[in-house]
């Protein structure tokens, strides 16, 4: 068929690039040129003209209508905008996200195991892609650790054949890919947890938040969930499978203690149950994943020496409570807490140190709650260095800083709003002591990675050099 796909943003591209695989004559159209684009998205473009994708940049859309039949428009677009009309008045049927995930559905001929919620998913992607990995599968990991944008990672791993070559795929789903992949048949769902976050893209509405989260109750033939989640499932399934921490009516409940993950399951839905132990070294939130991946392997089928090996072999995933080295005295992690309660579940874990807190502008693509973080991180900070600059956008905004600093006005730490990660670096050197803990925590570890991390290693060393 003909297909117009009328705009090349984050819904656009992919739509365009899995309907161009499936042998579909595609135009992709926006009003910006090339040029105008992150270098990112220039090259995904590039991409897309070479395996067939006409690019009509620059023009007015209604210039490519009249060479299609169907058409795909982001779903953000109002129902009574004129491009809706006019593609109305011209006849040219309009293919939703249902559709596109009907066909990425027919492609996927492997088992899927889908993991959503709003903390948690990362590492419990790598964690359970690692027990599946011990259990001698090949895996085929999407996360947002190979790009922010996971509905075109899936859609690349898909024309590069990676759903061929490994017999399962572990798929982090955050709400935006949960369009494109809600109907996708999943053989087991993992939800982790749902707390506010992303609010202004569903016009402050907590209710519509959950409802996107919601669609792998409806994707999954097995579905796991964190016990926080149950007042959103009990009326939709009765077979959900709850995992908690220290819990005794989950069906699957750890402990751990004194580096030693306690696991006991017992799953009436699918006949098994019983408990094993593992050495377990890693800190914070990691413990909980590593209960939500165990139950989703037990779930699925695996048996309990495949998960203690794979518990024994995942060493952390980088920018999640990394442990980047000691310097001068000072013990520094790296992570990329930013959620009020993720931030929690991670300053807990140092509760009982002096830290000096370097947090990066918390609003990344998304205007966050700033105040409130400031509030929280205040609670647990000797120190707090705040930058202004949006490790996501490139923009630097240094009232973000300045709201941070504000939230946390109550507590005696030293507070100092700074331009960078370079200088939040060096002053966190400055303004602590051996035996002091150093820890960033933000959005920029999972967006800029690899620059936020290296600007902030290049100020502390040089902090090192003036202070240490």
């Amino acid at each position: 068929m003909k297909c117009i796909i009328i705009g090349a943003g984050n819904a656009g591209r992919p739509a365009a690039r899995i309907l161009n695989h499936t042998g579909n004559q595609v135009i992709i159209t926006d009003r910006k040129v090339l040029e105008e684009f992150p270098l990112g998205v220039q090259k995904t473009l590039k991409t897309m003209q070479e395996e067939g994708v006409e690019l009509m940049l620059g023009s007015d859309v209604s210039l490519g209508i009249g060479k299609a039949d169907y058409a795909y428009i982001s779903p953000t677009v109002p129902e009574n905008s004129p491009i809706r009309k006019l593609l109305q008045d011209k006849q040219v049927k309009i293919l939703d996200n249902d559709y596109v995930s009907k066909v990425i559905n027919d492609l996927l001929d492997l088992d899927i195991i889908g993991i959503t919620g709003t903390l948690g998913k990362t590492s419990t992607t790598h964690i359970l892609s690692k027990i599946f990995q011990s259990a001698g599968y090949k895996v085929w990991t999407c996360s947002s650790r190979m790009g922010n944008l996971l509905s075109e990672v899936i859609v690349d791993g898909i024309i590069n054949g990676l759903h061929k070559i490994n017999n399962i795929a572990i798929i982090e789903l955050p709400h935006g890919t949960s369009r494109l992949m809600s109907k996708v048949d999943l053989n087991v769902g993992v939800i982790t947890n749902i707390y506010p976050d992303h609010l202004d893209e569903f016009e402050y509405s907590m209710e519509k938040y959950v409802a996107r989260k919601l669609f792998i109750a409806d994707s999954s033939k097995i579905l796991v969930s964190g016990i926080q989640c149950i007042k959103y499932l009990e009326n939709l399934r009765d077979d959900t499978i709850y995992y908690c921490q220290k819990n005794n009516k989950c069906n699957v409940n750890g402990k751990l203690k004194e580096g030693i993950l306690d696991i006991t399951y017992d799953m009436p839905n699918i006949n098994i149950k019983g408990h094993f132990e593992t050495s377990f070294k890693l800190l914070g939130y990691y413990s909980e994943n590593s209960i939500a991946a165990s139950a989703a392997a037990l779930a699925y089928g695996l048996d309990e020496n495949s998960i203690i090996d794979g518990l024994k072999s995942f060493k952390g995933i980088a920018g999640h409570m990394e442990y980047i080295g000691n310097f001068k005295g000072r013990e520094v992690h790296f992570d990329a807490a930013f959620v009020p309660e993720g931030l929690v579940k991670t300053l807990e874990s140092f509760q009982n140190q002096e830290l000096i807190i370097i947090i990066d502008n918390p609003d990344s693509t998304n205007p966050r709650d700033k105040f409130k973080v400031g509030e929280i991180v205040g609670k647990y900070a000797k120190v707090l260095i705040c930058s202004g600059y949006n490790e996501t956008t490139k923009k630097f905004n240094i009232e973000a800083a300045n709201e941070v600093i504000q939230g946390a006005r109550k507590s005696s730490a030293i507070k100092i709003p700074v331009e960078d990660m370079f200088t939040a670096g060096e002053l966190s050197i400055k303004h602590s002591h051996s035996g002091c803990t150093i820890l960033h925590v933000g959005p920029g570890a999972i967006t800029n990675y690899e620059y936020v991390k290296i600007k902030m290693m290049s100020g502390i060393r040089e902090g090192c050099k003036k202070y240490g």
